[in-house]
């Protein structure tokens, strides 16, 4: 059922008329800390992300991150968003983050699947008409014994066409 829902909800921002709303991709690049016992490696973490920019207050965002590996295990997660900026209508402006979000927790015996609200916050710069730039700060919860949930610290570079 939730991959149903998640499936709605992403097939909703494909089929968005391209004149409400301003459309956007961005690559992200940063490091997963684990809040797990034992946990000393700052994984990379890569992700990717596509989004509609509703007005200069709010965006919602579709993503795929993947969070990296420990100790032979790895976890990704995709997910829906909804952004709201403050102000929004300035070269610099802080954001909130709400999204839900499937994770995957994948070890050698076994793989788990979960699926939750999870949040963020960060600062967004615009460059240029064109180019922003993000730090952003993303936990998501993985909800098993290992890894309880996994906080995701980016870059962001983001192209607005």
């Amino acid at each position: 059922m939730n991959k149903t829902a998640l499936a709605a909800v992403l097939a909703a921002f494909i089929t968005a008329p391209a004149s409400a709303a301003e459309k956007y991709a961005g690559v992200r690049l940063g490091q997963a800390k684990y809040n797990t016992q034992g946990a000393t490696a700052l994984p990379v973490a890569i992700g990717v992300l596509g989004g509609y920019a509703i007005d200069p207050s709010f965006a919602v965002e579709a993503e795929y991150s993947y969070l990296g590996s420990i100790n032979s295990s790895n976890a990704s997660a995709i997910g829906v968003s909804a952004l709201a900026f403050y102000p929004g209508d300035k070269p610099f402006s802080l954001f909130a983050k709400l999204s839900y979000t499937i994770s995957k927790w994948k070890s050698s015996n076994m793989v788990q699947y979960n699926s939750s609200f999870t949040h963020g916050m960060g600062g967004q710069y615009d460059a240029t008409p064109t180019v922003s730039f993000r730090f952003s700060w993303d936990r998501h919860m993985i909800g098993n014994q290992v890894a309880i949930n996994i906080d995701m610290l980016s870059i962001v570079g983001i192209v607005k066409f």
